[in-house]
């Protein structure tokens, strides 16, 4: 047993993949050292309306002038979309909540069918004044001006049992008002018009007291509830700059928060707090960009192309095969209450009109094509389609969805993610090995001392997995919840307990930057024949547990299978449990074998070693989220089962290796037998093909033998690419 597990061992020993390649792009970007201004510098910086908008409206996104073309696009290239919207606008087929209604005051989790909650109202008052400005149909503008008084009467705005007036529904409805008012303005009465400012002036008042910096004051920079607020009252700030001094105040306190947000996002392309809150979120950081350009004429754009560009790649991969679902790392999603029971607590938007904004922007093909193919496939809507109308240029003509990278390493936030291609039929999985908001935040976040990282959407999920394959999802995590837990996770528990912190919301809070910025994938490699990567994650566990070792080897050799091979070791003698998760069902059909199907799809599992161990099916319960403010507090619920195998003898050193191999359910293929064999390992198939991975040194691949006697080699050695791949 010992010369097997020596033998298996040196399998991924020996790939010697470079980690300098993995992490160029991110120690390149730390070793410029960029200077930090404190933030009371920042608040002292001007920021003023350009001369030529005094008086005038509309001007937060679009000028009077601006509204031919629009109208243009609106008969021509965006038509079919143009229609769709003007078919379905809100305010006009449905009166607002009255004031007081209780509906106002439920959050997501709580609504009932047919509520309406303030982020609908804004929603409500923004699309009608749009769509005013640009058909120019009374009965646009008697809806936006009913939706936009009744707004106005509403106290407070936002929750009453949690942070009123000051955080996300507030911000939405500031947004919104200042849009109508600016958008509306000449066709408000003077009295209307009071009523409308007086309110703005209200409630953008509240947030700045709220946000207004004091010394040792900290904010979430790089938290959704800090940019969107602040983008709201930015809005409000350019909107009324010329009619209320205090404008002005609202205006550099946005400036200053918003040279964190950008100093503070990550630098390659992935969303840390998940696709949810991405599409969610990152809409407002675009709509802070563009009004603040053109209220001031400073542009923000060209200083984060470089890692605004690659979001193009998280939101292709993010999209499983389907079209319909997506890889659901952080809060995304209900997990198998989505995939199975088709219950979701909330529609889950694909926002692509950002991603127009930002093909424009960077003049960027392959963004138009992502764009594209999001909006194409009808299951990922916009929260408000008609920004799509503004934000798309048709001069910009889509890359072939070819061009995309169909691997690729996110390397600030250490996920790595590998397709066979882009069609509906493809095999797609996710490797993630990373500190909760990547490696930049953890080398940061010392060098700004009013930043106070917010990990609330974070997972302790370092060295997981998620598989597709045949159509299917296979094996992966649980979505959005309440309680953080590592066991939500393709992982690994020790002891039965897992990464710091978890059993909670905000997992990893207060743990060291330095101890964070260790959990890594540490060695990457990628070819369409095969993927390889090797991720640390002993420092996320409990210090308390003297995790020595956690190195995964995850390796796919395409099409066929995956090789899971786990390092683990502790100070003292330890149990651990090796983690998979299944939407539906999992069947156990021996000590070393078992299999989890969905549908007509399965994925074999086969423990190689240890021997020692016991494994069982375990119903996956959770704790959804509850309400804001007590997220904590929601009800115990289960998303699918678990497989879960426990070493039956407690060790100071052990090593999970299994195989893993999606087949068809109909398939009566025999499963294939695995044996240790000196330098490698054979893997030995049912039609007399034989895969073996070769261990001597200077010599690493993996040989594909046919019964016919053909053979394909596989080079791991110096092969593929260090760093992302087509």
């Amino acid at each position: 047993m010992l010369k097997q597990l020596f033998t298996i061992g040196f399998l991924f020993c020996l790939l010697n993949l470079s980690l300098a390649d993995s992490i160029t792009a991110v120690s390149a970007r730390e070793s410029k050292d960029e200077k930090i201004p404190a933030f009371e510098e920042l608040l002292k910086r001007p920021v003023k309306l350009r001369s030529e908008l005094a008086g005038k409206h509309p001007r937060l996104f679009f000028s009077a002038a601006e509204l031919n073309g629009l109208r243009e696009k609106a008969k021509g290239a965006q038509r079919e979309l143009w229609q769709g919207v003007l078919k379905n606008v809100r305010a006009v087929r449905q009166n607002p909540p009255a004031p007081g209604d209780p509906m106002l005051d439920r959050s997501g989790v709580e609504q009932k069918p047919g509520d309406i909650s303030q982020y609908a109202v804004a929603f409500a008052i923004a699309e009608a004044s749009f769509v005013y400005a640009v058909e120019g149909d009374e009965k646009h503008l008697e809806a936006a001006k009913k939706w936009l008084f009744a707004a106005c009467k509403y106290e407070p705005w936002g929750y009453s049992f949690r942070t009123p007036n000051v955080d996300l529904p507030p911000a939405h409805l500031l947004y919104a008002v200042a849009f109508a008012y600016d958008v509306l303005f000449d066709r408000l009465t003077v009295d209307e018009r009071r009523f409308v400012k007086e309110k703005l002036i209200k409630q953008a008042r509240l947030m700045y007291e709220y946000f207004k910096y004091k010394p040792k004051k900290r904010y979430a920079y790089s938290q959704n509830h800090t940019s969107i607020p602040m983008a709201g009252l930015a809005m409000a700030a350019y909107v009324l700059m010329d009619e209320t001094d205090e404008a002005q105040d609202w205006a550099r306190l946005a400036r200053a928060i918003y040279d964190r947000v950008l100093t503070t996002f990550g630098t390659d392309g992935y969303f840390y707090e998940g696709f949810h809150y991405f599409t969610f979120s990152f809409r407002w950081t675009i709509r802070y960009l563009d009004v603040h350009r053109r209220a001031t004429g400073e542009d923000l754009y060209p200083q984060m192309r470089e890692r605004f560009l690659p979001l193009k790649y998280y939101v292709a991969h993010s999209i499983l095969p389907d079209g319909k679902t997506v890889f659901d790392f952080a809060d995304t999603g209900d997990g198998a209450e989505n995939r199975v029971a088709n219950h979701r607590t909330e529609t889950l938007y694909g926002d692509w009109e950002i991603l127009y904004r930002l093909a424009s922007v960077y003049r960027d093909a392959e963004m138009q094509a992502v764009a594209e193919r999001v909006g194409k496939t009808g299951n990922f809507p916009n929260r408000e389609n008609f920004w799509a109308l503004l934000n798309f240029d048709d001069s910009i003509k889509p890359a072939a969805m070819s061009s995309i990278p169909t691997s690729y390493h996110f390397t600030d936030n250490d996920t790595a993610f590998w397709r066979s291609d882009w069609s509906e039929k493809a095999t797609a999985f996710a490797f993630r090995s990373a500190p909760p908001e990547g490696h930049h935040a953890t080398k940061l976040i010392s060098k700004i001392p009013d930043w106070r990282q917010s990990t609330g959407h974070a997972h302790p999920d370092a060295n997981s997995f998620i598989i597709w394959a045949g159509g299917k999802y296979l094996t992966g995590d649980t979505g959005y919840t309440g309680k953080k837990m590592t066991d939500d996770h393709n992982t690994v528990l020790i002891n039965n307990r897992g990464q710091e912190k978890d059993g909670r919301h905000e997992v990893f809070k207060e743990v060291a930057p330095e101890r964070l910025d260790k959990i890594r994938i540490a060695e990457f490699q990628a070819a369409p024949e095969f993927f390889y990567a090797r991720g640390e994650a002993a420092a996320a566990y409990y210090t308390d547990l003297n995790v020595q070792k956690f190195d995964r080897h995850f390796l796919y050799v395409a099409p066929d299978y995956f090789i899971v091979w786990d390092e683990l070791e502790t100070k003292n003698p330890s149990e651990f449990s090796f983690l998979l998760n299944a939407d539906r069902d999992i069947k156990i059909s021996s000590e070393t074998t078992a299999e989890i199907v969905n549908e007509q799809t399965g994925l074999r599992v086969i423990r190689i070693s240890p021997l020692p161990a016991k494994s069982a099916i375990a119903p996956q319960m959770l704790m959804a989220r509850g309400r804001p403010g007590s997220i904590e507090q929601g009800t115990e619920e289960q998303r699918g089962v678990q497989l879960q195998t426990v070493t039956t003898e407690k060790r100071e050193k052990i090593d999970f290796l299994h195989f893993l191999q999606p087949f068809a359910v109909n398939d009566k293929t025999s499963a294939p037998k695995i044996s240790a064999v000196e330098n490698g390992l054979k893997i030995s198939w049912a039609n007399g093909a034989e895969d073996f991975v070769s261990l001597k040194t200077g010599a690493r691949f993996v040989e594909r033998r046919r019964k016919n006697g053909e053979s394909k080699r596989l080079v791991l050695q110096n092969g593929g690419n260090g760093k992302n791949g087509k």
